[in-house]
């Protein structure tokens, strides 16, 4: 007898799915933020939220790259608020 397997749908991270804070990165779809001290590039504190679990809609998010992109996006919020 064979068995339904569900797959799940890999999900790339884009720029307008996270919303850029002062001192604050968040991924809307899975909640997951990045925190840094005023100042600084790198961050300090880090909520992953829902990231890498399955969602409501099948997809998925990988941890290394949304982490990735939230670290470019708190970079670049220092040369915008520089």
């Amino acid at each position: 007898m064979a068995r339904l397997i569900r797959t799940s749908r890999h999900i790339r991270p884009s720029r307008h799915e996270f919303e850029v804070k002062e001192n604050e990165v968040v991924h809307k779809p899975t909640g997951a933020s990045w925190t840094a001290y005023p100042g600084d590039p790198n961050w300090s504190h880090h909520r992953p939220g829902v990231l890498g679990n399955v969602l409501k809609n099948d997809g998925y998010y990988r941890s290394d790259e949304v982490d990735e992109m939230a670290c470019q996006l708190l970079r670049e919020r220092l040369v915008k608020s520089g």
